[in-house]
């Protein structure tokens, strides 16, 4: 085969595969934005400073949870935001649960989802940990 037909189809795969990339990227980007607006920033504020509406209101208000990576020696805490936010890994200083368990609620959400399609082949633990991730993602790009 001609080195130039090789190289160019070398190339056209390369660029195709970033290309998938991004926009798997922004996908994720945006689910992980829509999430923690409407799940977060009720209490954490909309840049993650701890300054939320509902925030105010707590007996203790939320932290700021821009400095996670700061905070752990420049390593984002991937692994225990993710447990945070699905549920695992219980945060202390909320007391009785105050923030929600939102792994149980995707879940849900999907269950309820794929009964409205019966047939469908959406994996209803699937969904949830791709929104779980999304937004564990978005939690990681508020970092200073």
């Amino acid at each position: 085969m001609n080195l130039k037909i090789v190289t160019l189809q070398f190339t056209c795969m390369a660029a195709a595969l970033a290309l998938s990339s991004a926009v798997a990227r922004g996908a994720d980007n945006t689910v992980g934005k829509a999430e923690y607006e409407s799940r977060c920033a009720m209490c954490h504020g909309a840049t993650g400073k701890g300054d939320g509406w509902l925030g105010k209101g707590l007996i203790k208000p939320p932290p700021s949870i821009r400095e996670l990576k700061k905070n752990n020696k420049g390593v984002f805490p991937m692994a225990t935001v993710t447990e945070i936010i699905d549920g695992r890994k219980a945060v202390s200083m909320h007391g009785p649960r105050e923030m929600p368990v939102w792994g149980d609620l995707y879940r849900g959400e999907e269950k309820a989802a794929s009964a409205a399609r019966p047939g469908a082949t959406t994996s209803d633990e699937q969904m949830a940990r791709a929104k779980i991730r999304a937004l564990a993602n978005y939690v990681l790009q508020l970092q200073d």
